[in-house]
């Protein structure tokens, strides 16, 4: 390079162009590097629902609102029918097994370890209350909310707890045992029934005070319980198991599901039953129990699913995955 009279040529120009233009991108770069070390790295925002989180509960209180509850404590709320949901905080870090709700403002959830979550806020936010307790082990399975703040939840060990003060303090109401109750149904206000493992069932006709055990009409586990009147109820369970009853539990008969797979919920949704369970299997059962019929929801949906309930046009599904069943057809929902 030959200076000529002090002044600079036009490679002179461009070198001193391309290396001012380096320095302006170093000092950008450089002043990127200085935010992020000061502010520290920007974490994704993750979605309302992960593809690892299970769900094992659910209620709707009304068309638009859906609560879920599953694993590790989460709870999420929807109040679009399913297509935005948000996280509620609980504090709680242990499976939650199931949800039901007086209202859309009032809730109650419980799961393992004998925990029991209430809200009052719409679930902005979640109170742990206490409850009665075993010494052997503690978790609770399933949770109904009734008329007037009442409300039943019943567990392991026997557990069959009540409250009246919309869940905000509980009793017993059943001897310690050795078998774990999985649900609990009021068909009306006299009668009530729960069922467990190795079919175990009782009833009461005293509105809870008092229960007697019920003679087994199987070995295998029942895992739900549903009445659509004070007469007319199924009962479901492990292995493709179904009962039913048309006089208020007098005589309960086994009925051919169609299915060897797991049941793990049934719900009566105005014009028929509906059970689900493994392999993403749905039964459904005319409103007098003599037809059945099993199928998959979908081809492409294999899940286990472990709670159900109905929604008017249909039901609202969850287990491993979750969605609506409406008209025959599966919509999922909620998977980031």
């Amino acid at each position: 390079m030959t200076a000529t009279g002090g002044g600079l040529g036009a490679l002179d120009i461009l070198i001193l162009v391309v290396v001012g233009t380096g320095l302006v991108a170093a000092a950008v770069q450089s002043e990127k590097i200085v935010m992020n070390a000061s502010n520290g790295p920007v974490e994704p925002v993750p979605p309302a629902i992960e593809w690892r989180d299970q769900f094992l509960g659910v209620t709707v209180p009304e068309s638009d609102l859906v609560w879920m509850v599953g694993s590790h404590g989460k709870i999420v709320r929807s109040r679009d029918r399913g297509q935005s949901w948000s996280v509620q905080p609980t504090g709680v870090t242990v499976n939650l097994q199931d949800i039901d709700a007086w209202d859309p403002e009032r809730a109650v959830a419980v799961g393992n370890d004998g925990i029991v979550v209430v809200t009052s806020d719409g679930g902005e936010t979640w109170t742990q209350v206490s409850v009665p307790r075993s010494e052997i082990t503690n978790k609770l399975i399933r949770v109904r909310c009734l008329d007037g703040g009442t409300a039943w939840a019943v567990g392991v060990m026997g557990m069959i707890l009540f409250s009246e003060d919309w869940g905000s303090s509980w009793v017993r109401r059943s001897s310690e045992v050795d078998v774990a109750w999985n649900d609990i149904a009021f068909p009306d206000d006299e009668n009530a029934w729960v069922v467990g493992e190795f079919g175990s069932m009782m009833h009461s006709a005293d509105g809870g005070v008092t229960w007697q055990e019920v003679e087994p009409t199987s070995e295998r586990s029942l895992m739900a319980i549903s009445f659509r009147d004070s007469l007319s109820g199924v009962a479901v369970g492990l292995d493709g198991l179904v009962l039913g009853t048309v006089d208020g539990g007098l005589s309960w008969s086994t009925i051919d599901a169609g299915t060897p797979l797991h049941l793990f919920d049934v719900v009566w949704n105005q014009t028929e039953w509906i059970a689900v369970g493994g392999l993403g299997v749905v039964v459904t059962g005319s409103p007098d129990g003599d037809s059945w019929r099993a199928q998959r929801m979908s081809d492409n949906d294999l899940a286990w699913h472990t709670a159900v309930v109905s929604t008017g046009d249909g039901v609202f599904v969850v287990g491993a995955s979750q969605g609506f069943w409406r008209a025959g057809t599966w919509i999922p929902v909620g998977r980031g």
